[in-house]
């Protein structure tokens, strides 16, 4: 029997049970075509009852990871066959995740960042010139820096209008937010927080510009930058 991790009774959600069964899939513990356990099993595993768990598997489900079958039970979908993206945290712990998540980041935002260039608005300059200001003046890595970092990607993304590349991004900069918010003294070393709000001006330069080559330049390299930073071996190409 797959050992899963222990769900705090302070929180027994279905989300979590989710998360944590999408994650043993993930990893291999499940292959598609397999069954999982029974409710019956899983409630006993987790220590909850038979509905949390039926909620969990309903979730599953409706991402698209697994799919019932009468006589049988939830049956594990191969990758290419779900019908949504997620990206699990617990995920980002395996050895190479994190680098193909910067991989997957510079192939959409270096695009984003050259097409932002050529369709923003002012008032998508002035929300990211807000998010830089929100940014700025900061001594430490904290929160309101990183959600400051998140809010001028988000706002990148929104001025590609297109609405399913923005919604991909903003998703990856969800996602990446929690990355930072654990290693927050990458940050914090020598004048490293200078250097990426610099990047950031940067690529906001470009994209006032309707420059999309140096936006889309700047955003390789910003890219690069940050990965270095955490230590993820991964290089974002210019464009």
């Amino acid at each position: 029997m797959t050992e899963f991790r222990e769900v705090r009774r302070e929180a027994l959600l279905p989300d979590q049970i989710a998360a944590d069964i999408l994650a043993k899939i993930t990893e291999g513990h499940f292959r598609p075509g397999d069954v999982l356990p029974t409710e019956h099993c899983l409630a006993d595993v987790f220590g909850v009852s038979r509905n949390v768990v039926r909620e969990a598997i309903a979730r599953l489900r409706s991402d698209g990871a697994i799919e019932s079958r009468q006589g049988r039970g939830a049956i594990v979908k191969p990758l290419t066959e779900r019908e949504t993206f997620r990206i699990e945290m617990q995920a980002l712990n395996k050895p190479g995740n994190l680098a193909d998540l910067y991989e997957l980041r510079g192939l959409l935002e270096i695009t984003a960042a050259g097409l932002a260039a050529e369709r923003r608005s002012g008032r998508d300059l002035d929300t990211m010139y807000a998010a830089i200001a929100a940014m700025s003046g900061k001594c430490k890595f904290d929160e309101t820096r990183m959600e400051a970092d998140a809010a001028f990607h988000r706002a990148l993304a929104k001025a590609t209008r297109n609405s399913y590349l923005g919604t991909i991004v903003c998703y990856m900069s969800s996602r990446l937010k929690h990355t930072l918010r654990a290693t927050p003294g990458a940050y914090q070393k020598g004048d490293r927080l200078d250097l990426t709000i610099r990047e950031h001006r940067e690529i906001l330069d470009a994209v006032e510009d309707r420059d999309a080559t140096a936006a889309r330049t700047a955003m390789a390299a910003h890219i690069q930058a940050a990965a270095e930073r955490l230590n993820v071996p991964v290089k974002a190409k210019r464009r």
